[in-house]
């Protein structure tokens, strides 16, 4: 597809969770649309995956700079802003891909599976968000874009922190857009129904489950594939949504208007 009518050319992206499904698609068309990107992923393994994307990338004529962090630790998330600054002078565009889900009843919520989802899924998207603002309102423009979930907005049984989490994430993408729109700085989030990666693929295959989301939950009859985010991220990301500001676009095929 071809994405270069987005207007983001030379414009420096740092996607986050970058080397598989959404975070990977994401961070293709952003260099499909002229951008150049800083590549995070947690440190450890399956390196080689963030390092083939780089290759992709870089084959479209865009530079890119890959920066292992956690981006629950601050000081990573800091890191990875700060070498974006020095590798390319600036940060226009910020997209808070990475996260945790967790599933299972309420009651089986273990502290540390509470702890382990704020910090990977809130905290990360505040702390991330915070640092390329502190970049980008000296700037006077930036655009940060969180991932939400379409579960932020409606309930869903077994997935009572999960949702919360990401109900909170929409929220805060309007409060920091209360603080920095004026700036020229905006907050805008894209909130998926369940996409079919390669950490979904337990949920995906369990007897029944395409049949009853497909047929039931989702008008559009298909849930969604990691490139079918991208239109939305690179609208936000560019100058045709000057006015958008603090917004959460669904892209659910429609499972939120039930």
């Amino acid at each position: 597809m071809d994405y270069s009518s987005f207007n983001l050319q030379d414009k420096v992206a740092i996607v986050t969770g970058a080397s598989q499904g959404i975070g990977r698609a994401i961070a293709l068309g952003l260099a499909q649309a002229g951008a150049n990107l800083v590549l995070s992923k947690h440190p450890g393994p399956r390196l080689e995956e963030i390092q083939k994307l780089k290759q992709e990338i870089e084959a479209l004529g865009r530079r890119v700079l890959i920066v292992p962090a956690d981006v629950g630790v601050v000081s990573d998330v800091q890191k990875l802003v700060d070498s974006a600054v020095t590798e390319f002078g600036r940060v226009d565009i910020l997209v808070n891909n990475a996260g945790w889900t967790g599933t299972g009843p309420a009651l089986d919520v273990s502290e540390e599976e509470f702890d382990k989802t704020i910090t990977a899924s809130l905290k990360s998207v505040f702390f991330a968000s915070q640092a390329a603002a502190k970049v980008m309102l000296p700037q006077g423009s930036g655009r940060i874009i969180q991932i939400g979930s379409n579960f932020g907005v409606i309930a869903f049984k077994n997935r009572a922190l999960y949702a919360a989490v990401k109900a909170a994430v929409h929220h805060l993408a309007k409060s920091l857009s209360l603080e920095w729109a004026q700036q020229g700085v905006l907050v805008n989030v894209v909130a998926p129904c369940i996409t079919e990666t390669e950490s979904r693929k337990n949920i995906l295959e369990k007897p029944g489950y395409k049949e009853w989301a497909t047929q039931e939950m989702i008008p559009r009859g298909r849930w969604n594939q990691p490139e079918d985010l991208v239109g939305a991220v690179l609208f936000l990301a560019s100058p045709f949504a000057d006015m958008v500001v603090g917004q959460t676009l669904m892209v659910d095929g429609g499972w939120t208007i039930h």
